[in-house]
């Protein structure tokens, strides 16, 4: 499906391109908006949506936080699925007045087998209620009480993408005056690789105080940590930090002074300088500046040389950013930045290709001062969809727009669409001809590409890569791996808990349902039961274009579906690796294991399990006997007189006209216990291979009707 929407894609986009090289014609620029995910609705008027983040290397999920303490994870494309992935709340009193503030992803998030997997950071503020000493970091200047603690905790994900609550680990923990006094940003520059020295460097703002402001700490300030514990401490702090040998400040401070922070990004990916969107106050004036950090500055008295914005109105936190996505050409590489015009909302662009380097004096020009304060114009936010009191602006792992409105809860994705001109000029150029007929082929040649892609996808192959085809019991014996073809390493890992629904299907059909109800349990008369349909169907003669399937379908918790295909054959060929009789027996095998787990109360207890040994036949193939057929037509045919034709036929002779020989796929049971069952399925199978066997004989001359009659009554007769 992905390939056929990237088709459309290129084909549309050909398409457009075809027109705008006809007309040679400007086009007027259309801003479009696709809601792509909806978060929940805010407990309380008083309550704030902090930050969203997109999952590393999936689009399809996202996480949102809230002052609350509380973290959803959200499934794009699927408003109602959406679950909460953390509560701060639960890990705190009443009294210690906790407020969530930052929260972020380590860069190894989503990479199996690597240091940071599964790994996430919040930042909370909380109020001290005890005399237990902790280690906090804190000015030793400041004289006035430091009543509550800023904390930076790790975080980890088990198997089952839940949140691990033993792998809660305090990494940094400052002494704050205030509750608001927190930390505003916690971020690891997503330019940085796995080489370079800097990766997994966690980069902290700390909230500036007004009647402290003059303590580096506390006067607007980043800090560089790497979080990862290093012996008996919970945190190290680079080498190359600024003042990691100056005693006079902490070492883990990479820039302080810089007044109120909003948010700080990396604007450039060659480059590891900030930009940094904060208020900041200069002779008693307080604006909202943009300005660069190379790191090791300090602006308490001076104030930065390199910026690129000034302006009296403020600027709220996440509404800054590069975009580099593919979505909308004209913003590509743009600095954007989201402002309020009064009641409206607009989008902005800033040159940051060069960074003006002005310093501060009086011959400083109006002008300049002037050009800093008037960013271009790019959109104008009027759509329905985006009037809202707070909304923010974010980016997604393909670089694309991403605007949430924290009031409705809604989040957009933006597109550009610049067409209309475009169609409008071509109805007036006189080419209308040579450009339908262009756009006919294009779409001619998409319905092929969909029709190809249609009927692979109705493939026995093609079913089989499309679905897991086996599942293994982890060695804790809590989850189930899944994987698919060919694959050595689990796509999905699910645990048993979560699992409320088991069900066994023959081609479409559910043969066998396990779950939580009343009578949905499993025992020896469910297996029994099983085992006979399947028998049924596997002395069935497989034609050509036939398919044989068995599918196990796990439903758990979150209302998901996942299909693991055991067993799968068209006619003479087997797409799956495992034969018939050995899926047949480790599909009851997880039957058992899960209406255990699901359903004990209505599961019964398994008295003996079926073992299958190399003498086993393969029964899903015919057997074929080397007589030649008018050798084995003189054995039914009477010699002298007409009688019936098995009167003058010991038994052992009707079982050496139906079987002469075990092929490499007859099948015996070696267990006591199930003899009689396997006799059974002997005799059955005896009698459909005799039948056959008659019939050929008839159709080809070596017996009369009379006389296939005759054996025939005489098979039935035996049976």
């Amino acid at each position: 499906m992905l390939i056929a929407k990237r088709a459309t894609f290129f084909i549309f986009s050909l398409c457009l391109f075809f027109v705008s090289g006809a007309n040679g014609a400007g086009k007027e620029k259309q801003y479009l908006l696709q809601k792509i995910a909806q978060a929940p609705q805010l407990e309380t008027a008083d309550d704030q949506w902090l930050l969203l983040l997109e999952q590393p290397g999936n689009s399809q999920f996202y996480y949102l936080a809230n002052k609350r303490g509380k973290i959803y994870q959200l499934e794009q494309d699927s408003p109602d699925n959406t679950t909460l992935l953390l509560d701060l709340q639960h890990f705190s009193t009443k009294e210690s007045a906790l407020q969530l503030t930052a929260f972020t992803l380590h860069p190894n998030f989503s990479l199996r087998d690597q240091a940071g997997y599964g790994t996430f950071y919040t930042a909370h503020v909380e109020k001290v209620i005890n005399n237990r000493k902790r280690k906090r970091l804190k000015d030793p200047a400041v004289t006035t009480p430091l009543s509550y603690d800023a904390i930076v905790t790790e975080w980890q994900l088990n198997v089952t993408k839940q949140v691990d609550e033993s792998s809660q680990r305090e990494v940094l923990r400052i002494a704050v005056p205030t509750l608001e006094s927190g930390i505003r940003q916690l971020n690891f520059n997503s330019y940085s690789k796995s080489w370079h020295e800097d990766f997994a460097q966690l980069y902290i703002s700390l909230s500036h105080n007004l009647e402290l402001q003059q303590h580096p700490l506390y006067s607007g300030a980043i800090l560089r940590i790497h979080p990862q514990r290093k012996g008996i401490k919970s945190y190290s702090v680079p080498h190359d930090n600024p003042y990691y040998a100056n005693e006079k400040f902490e070492k883990a401070l990479y820039l302080f002074g810089a007044g109120n922070i909003n948010q700080f990004i990396w604007p450039d990916r060659y480059a590891t300088k900030l930009l940094i969107s904060h208020q900041y106050s200069v002779n008693g004036i307080v604006r909202h500046w943009i300005s660069y950090s190379d790191g090791g500055e300090d602006w308490r008295k001076k104030a930065p040389r390199n910026f690129l914005y000034q302006n009296q109105n403020t600027l709220a936190a996440n509404s800054l950013l590069v975009y580099r996505g593919q979505n909308a050409p004209t913003l590509r590489n743009k600095l954007l930045l989201l402002t309020k015009n009064k009641k409206e909302w607009q989008l902005n662009s800033l040159s940051h290709e060069i960074s003006p380097e002005i310093a501060l004096e009086n011959n400083q020009s109006s002008n300049q001062q002037k050009a800093l304060s008037a960013p271009t114009i790019e959109w104008l936010l009027k759509q329905q969809a985006l009037q809202a009191n707070h909304l923010t602006l974010y980016r997604d792992n393909r670089g694309e727009l991403l605007f949430f409105n924290e009031d409705t809860g809604a989040i957009y994705q933006l597109f550009q669409q610049d067409i209309s001109l475009a169609i409008k000029e071509s109805q007036q150029s006189g080419s209308n001809g040579l450009t339908f007929l262009f756009i006919l082929m294009l779409f001619l040649l998409l319905g092929y590409i969909l029709y190809q892609m249609k009927t692979q996808q109705k493939s026995a192959k093609a079913f089989v890569r499309r679905e897991f085809s086996n599942l293994v019991l982890t060695e804790d014996k809590l989850s189930i791996k899944l994987f698919k073809r060919h694959e050595k390493k689990a796509e999905k890992v699910i645990a048993l808990a979560d699992i409320n629904q088991c069900q066994v299907l023959l081609g479409d059909l559910v043969i066998a349902t396990i779950n939580t109800t009343m009578g949905h349990g499993f025992d020896e008369e469910h297996e029994q039961a099983l085992r006979d349909i399947f028998h049924i169907e596997q002395i069935a003669k497989m034609t050509d274009g036939k398919v044989r399937r068995i599918n196990l379908a796990l439903h758990t918790e979150s209302k998901k579906r996942h299909i693991i295909c055991l067993y799968l054959r068209k006619g003479s060929d087997r797409i799956t690796k495992k034969g018939y009789f050995t899926v047949v027996d480790e599909a009851i095998d997880w039957c058992w294991l899960i209406a255990k787990n699901i359903n004990s109360e209505q599961t019964g207890t398994r008295s003996f399990k079926p073992k299958f040994t190399a003498d086993i036949a393969r029964t899903e193939h015919k057997t074929h006997d080397d007589t030649p057929l008018h050798t084995q037509a003189s054995i039914i045919r009477p010699a002298t007189r007409l009688h019936s034709v098995v009167d003058d036929i010991e038994p052992e002779k009707v079982a050496e006209v139906t079987i002469s020989e075990k092929s490499n796929d007859e099948i015996t049971l070696v267990d006591k216990h199930d003899a009689t069952a396997i006799e059974l399925a002997r005799v059955e199978t005896d009698l459909v291979n005799a039948l056959e066997k008659l019939v050929k004989l008839q159709q080809q001359g070596f017996l009369t009707i009379d006389e296939f009659e005759q054996a025939k009554a005489k098979l039935y007769h035996f049976k």
